[in-house]
């Protein structure tokens, strides 16, 4: 008798392994066929990615490579992560059924409806980042106050920093959303967040001082709409709240 409930303990953990590797496999798959996507339209992304130094620096800057693999090493790095952000919605997918089976059909729901949110808002924090982000930051260190150097940029710091810049944006832009599905579906209150201010804050000012230039003018910059946003997840918060005793 035992061994039978042994048997049948195992079977479960068993099927469970078997979607894992599943989900993993398919995880694999979206990555290598995202960045071989991103590998094609390298060219494009990384010209898309200089448009604000340019903007910045004047149409006529141009960028310099100082290893004869730089140019090489950067096509790679930005085929990489474009081929994460187009390969993302198989993998949202690829996660979304791994957790289904355990998940109850309100909960579905609502993690349907966040996955096609988190996608729109991240598309929205990249192309908000590379219009007014990287422009600000690269303003922000050209203009540090130091000895009259000339400034001679290479393109592999500056393709870092835009991407960094980038990614980090379209990963602040979640916090509302992510506020949001926390808060409906009963893991945080509102007041929990209410009453985080202070160390949101704190944590705020840790990020956007690792973020932002060595001066305090720009980490208050880049503070401000980073509180902004953890204002705004608040709000939804108890919107989600409202939402979700509405529907009882």
């Amino acid at each position: 008798m035992s061994e039978a409930i042994k048997a049948e303990s195992r079977e479960p953990l068993l099927n469970h392994i078997r979607e894992l590797f599943v989900s993993v496999r398919w995880l694999v798959i979206f990555v290598f066929i995202g960045a071989s996507v991103g590998y094609v339209f390298s060219e494009v992304v990384v010209d898309w990615l200089q448009a604000p130094f340019h903007a910045v620096m004047g149409q006529d800057a141009k960028l310099i490579f100082l290893s004869p693999f730089e140019k090489i090493w950067v096509h790679l790095r930005v085929a990489f992560w474009a081929g994460l952000v187009f390969a993302a919605p198989g993998l949202y997918g690829s996660i979304y059924y791994f957790v289904r089976p355990a998940l109850l059909y309100r909960e579905r729901r609502a993690l349907n409806v966040m996955l096609g949110v988190v996608l729109v808002v991240f598309w929205i924090g990249i192309f908000f980042a590379q219009a007014y982000s990287v422009p600000l930051l690269l303003k922000a260190v050209m203009s540090f106050k130091s000895l009259n150097e000339s400034p001679f940029l290479a393109l592999s710091p500056y393709i870092d920093m835009a991407l960094g810049a980038i990614l980090a944006t379209a990963l602040l832009f979640e916090l509302p959303v992510m506020m949001f599905f926390l808060s409906f579906m009963g893991w945080v209150h509102s007041k929990t967040w209410s009453t985080s201010r202070r160390l949101a804050i704190v944590v705020n000012a840790m990020v956007s001082a690792v973020l932002s230039p060595p001066d305090v003018m720009s980490m208050l910059v880049l503070m401000l709409p980073i509180h902004l946003l953890y204002e705004v997840g608040i709000l939804v918060s108890r919107m989600a709240e409202w939402k979700k005793h509405e529907l009882r």
